[in-house]
């Protein structure tokens, strides 16, 4: 069963009203019903690659191989 979750209005003519109750072939007749509800798009994906890591940098004021104790 299908209920009209709103008043529906197609080229001046009334197609449903709000809260009409009908059986899902009169709604997909009307064309109130999605053609394949199971082949919805995907969301898009907020992920992305991770960030490569920084490479320690050495000071070069504390190390010096020169330099001796």
């Amino acid at each position: 069963m299908y209920t009209s979750k709103e008043r529906v209005i197609r080229d001046g003519y009334l197609i449903a009203f709000e809260g009409e109750v009908m059986s899902d072939e009169e709604a997909a007749k009307r064309g109130l019903l999605d053609p394949e509800p199971e082949q919805k798009p995907k969301a898009k994906s907020t992920r992305r690659k991770a960030k490569p890591k920084a490479e320690p940098v050495e000071d070069e004021e504390d190390y010096d191989e020169d330099e001796e104790a």
